[in-house]
């Protein structure tokens, strides 16, 4: 089985992914294999590898939108799963050197926006610099004889030798990212479910809230919901909106026929187990 995770080697991705596989998979059948950019790897699902996991939401800075647009315009992929985990960046180095010596920052654009109070207030002379991933960064800085520095986690020191110089650099402690698990299909019932839908509505008064009243009136927790452009007209928007329960039972099953009568667009992306409570052990 061809496992994609956003590469290189070293990513929060990849973490994510293993700790994902451990309980899931014999280690010996399956093969992780590393795609440059979010978009590649959803595209990838299907064809190039079997399952797929690409990063959805941080608590510090929100939904990914390259991700929640992927799904909103054309990918075919359906969410089987998600795992969420804790991120501590760290700055890293391939040499000491002061830190006002330091002439450009490289990582994940979410990694440094995580990281801005810090930069601001001990490097806001450097230039930073936007890359596809914390691991694409250390791999350049490993290779640079350049003064520049990446941001990412510990585990790049011993990937590309680099060395830390500041540790836990991100704006709150309490900082976790989620994942979505990404196949041809999405999972059955569990009885810990989530569901996640796109649907757009007509841009007229009370379109929004008679989306949300249908799960209002059955019961239904929503637990997310995004709008993002539908890149059509000015003004129109598509939703994402992830609910408790699965697609195949009630009262979720009768809302989601509701829905689709009374929407202008609807797609299910999946019906999924919910994570459980992050284990180091793991």
């Amino acid at each position: 089985m061809r496992i994609g995770y956003l590469g290189p080697a070293g990513t929060f991705t990849e973490e994510a992914l293993d700790i994902w596989i451990k309980p899931q998979l014999n280690l010996e059948k399956y093969k992780k294999v590393a795609l440059p950019s979010i978009v590649d790897l959803i595209k990838a699902v299907g064809s190039d590898v079997d399952i797929g996991i690409v990063p959805i939401e941080n608590s510090l800075e929100g939904s990914l939108n390259i991700t929640v647009d992927s799904f909103i315009h054309g990918v075919k992929a359906m969410i089987k799963g998600e795992v969420v985990i804790p991120v501590a960046h760290h700055l890293l180095l391939k040499s000491n050197i002061p830190l006002n010596e330091i002439k450009e920052v490289l990582s994940h654009p979410q990694a440094l926006f995580q990281c801005r109070k810090y930069l601001m207030e001990n490097m806001s002379c450097a230039r930073l610099k936007e890359v596809s991933s914390t691991a694409e960064a250390a791999r350049l800085v490993s290779e640079s004889k350049d003064k520049i520095a990446a941001i990412g986690g510990m585990s790049l020191t011993k990937i590309y030798n680099l060395k830390v110089t500041a540790e836990n650099i991100q704006d709150q402690e309490n900082n976790m990212t989620r994942f979505y698990i990404l196949s041809t299909e999405d999972e059955r019932v569990t009885g810990r479910d989530k569901t996640t839908l796109i649907c757009s509505v007509e841009n007229k008064p009370g379109s929004l809230y008679g989306i949300l009243k249908v799960f209002a009136d059955k019961g239904i927790n929503l637990t997310k919901i995004e709008s993002r452009p539908s890149r059509r007209v000015l003004g129109e928007y598509v939703f994402l909106i992830e609910v408790e329960g699965h697609k195949l039972q009630e009262p979720l099953e009768s809302a989601l026929k509701e829905l689709r009568a009374s929407t202008s667009f609807y797609k299910i992306l999946g019906s999924y187990p919910k994570f459980q409570l992050y284990n180091r052990s793991l």
